[in-house]
């Protein structure tokens, strides 16, 4: 159990990480900042990939442990609080990641859109008119 715990905690600790980088990009696709974007961007998949590796040592100590036959209700029956709580902590991190990522898909798509109507006004569809350069 004390390996599993310490799994959790790594993962939610992970995802304690990763919201607060994405709650950054949130600020970076407001103020328009593509640097804090495209940084945000990196350090998130740095932190996936770290995530999926945890995951991976998670599943291998499920399989490996006493809870595996038994599942998670388990855990709780035989008093194991530590792992429970750790599991509720995460299930409640990844619900509010998944809140922060819809909020910043949906800025991403308005701001999609903003520039799109702009190209649009710019830009009339058909051929366009030819372009002059003249050196003067």
């Amino acid at each position: 159990m004390r390996e599993l715990a310490a799994v959790l905690q790594a993962e939610l600790d992970v995802v304690r990480e990763l919201l607060v980088v994405c709650r950054q990009e949130q600020d970076a696709l407001v103020a328009d900042n593509i640097e804090a974007i495209r940084a945000a961007a990196g350090r998130k998949g740095e932190l996936a990939r770290r995530l999926a590796v945890l995951e991976e040592e998670r599943q291998r100590v499920m399989a490996a442990g006493p809870t595996n036959a038994a599942g998670p209700l388990a855990c709780r029956e035989n008093g194991d609080d530590e792992v429970s709580r750790l599991r509720d902590a995460l299930r409640q991190a990844v619900r509010e990641l998944q809140e922060v990522n819809e909020t910043n898909r949906l800025l991403a798509r308005q701001s999609l859109a903003y520039v799109q109507k702009m190209l649009s006004l710019l830009l009339p569809e058909g051929p366009g008119p030819g372009i002059m350069d003249r050196r003067v």
